[in-house]
């Protein structure tokens, strides 16, 4: 039994030294940023260099069009062939491949590596997901390593399903980026740009994006509803992992992380502003949390659409 297997994400996620440090992370292959004026620049993934609100203010301007870069082929090659070569089997979690091409491009740098390494395995997991939901699974893949002695293909088989039980409750001011990258519709997209009005999503499993659910008028409304969701969507609460993540909203995600402490005490609580990488794709006014619920999340979120209409219907 390997119960010392490395834990690899690609920049989809969102991770803070300290994060990686206390969890056994292993750091992500850097990608690269694409600039409004093309220059290409390694994905700051600790933000070293320039802070989230700056990078985010940027983006205020619609004209200024970031983009993400994966990693090139042989630099995923060298990170596995060096876990490889400690002798160490890897689960490797990427963004929704509905996103990026991360996943593809993870895979086939695995078989490879497992060709020159037969006695190690390589599983990557399409998380179907983004962001806090990437450094949950990771968080995740941790606990069921150092906490709960789970062998590698026993976490492997049950991070495959709990990653289609990941919910996201928070809200996004503008969709106008997630549009012009083609993760919306761009008829959604004009939601996000009437005064006073917050979409709000969750994950759906079928489509591997985040699918606008209904709208609250204002950030009072969205933290009214905000536990609520959560209470009716997460089944037990006991020992569950929260990851807030946040694009130049840090205030009302703070709002965010009071309620989920005072209502929900969890055991693991991770509070870190969104990477670069997936920052450049969403833009700013992101608040969230992401958790896992008992059950997966329902068909085309059918059962979730429903539950948070009834609630914005409330006074």
């Amino acid at each position: 039994m390997n119960n010392n297997f490395a834990i690899l994400t690609d920049a989809g996620g969102d991770f803070t030294r300290e994060i990686i440090a206390k969890y056994g992370i292993e750091e992500t292959p850097i990608s690269t940023v694409v600039w409004p004026d093309g220059t290409e620049k390694p994905t700051d993934i600790y933000w070293d260099t320039m802070k989230p609100d700056e990078y985010f203010a940027l983006m205020s301007n619609k004209k200024n069009n970031f983009s993400s870069s994966l990693p090139a082929p042989q630099t995923i090659i060298d990170r596995l062939t060096a876990l490889a070569k400690e002798g160490r089997n890897v689960v490797v979690f990427t963004i929704s491949s509905k996103m990026s091409g991360g996943y593809s491009a993870f895979t086939v740098a695995a078989k490879e590596v497992m060709e020159q390494y037969p006695n190690v395995k390589i599983v990557v997991i399409d998380s179907l997901r983004y962001s806090g939901a990437i450094t949950l699974l990771a968080v995740e893949a941790s606990l069921c390593r150092d906490e709960r002695n789970m062998s590698f293909d026993e976490t492997v088989e049950y991070l495959d399903h709990f990653r289609l039980r990941i919910h996201e409750c928070g809200f996004l001011d503008d969709l106008f980026f997630l549009a012009r990258k083609g993760r919306i519709p761009k008829a959604a997209a004009f939601m996000g740009n009437m005064i006073g009005i917050k979409p709000m999503a969750d994950l759906c499993n079928e489509t591997g994006l985040s699918q606008v659910l209904g709208k609250a008028r204002g950030y009072k409304q969205v933290m009214r509803v905000f536990p609520k969701y959560i209470q009716k969507t997460i089944g037990d609460y006991n020992d569950k992992i929260f990851v807030i993540t946040y694009s130049a909203r840090e205030k009302q995600a703070l709002e965010m992380k009071q309620i989920v402490e005072e209502t929900f005490r969890p055991k693991h609580l991770i509070f870190v502003p969104m990477g670069q990488s997936t920052g450049a794709n969403v833009g700013p006014g992101l608040a969230a949390a992401f958790y896992a619920g008992d059950e997966k999340v329902s068909e085309n979120c059918v059962k979730e659409k429903a539950i948070l209409e009834e609630l914005l219907k409330k006074k």
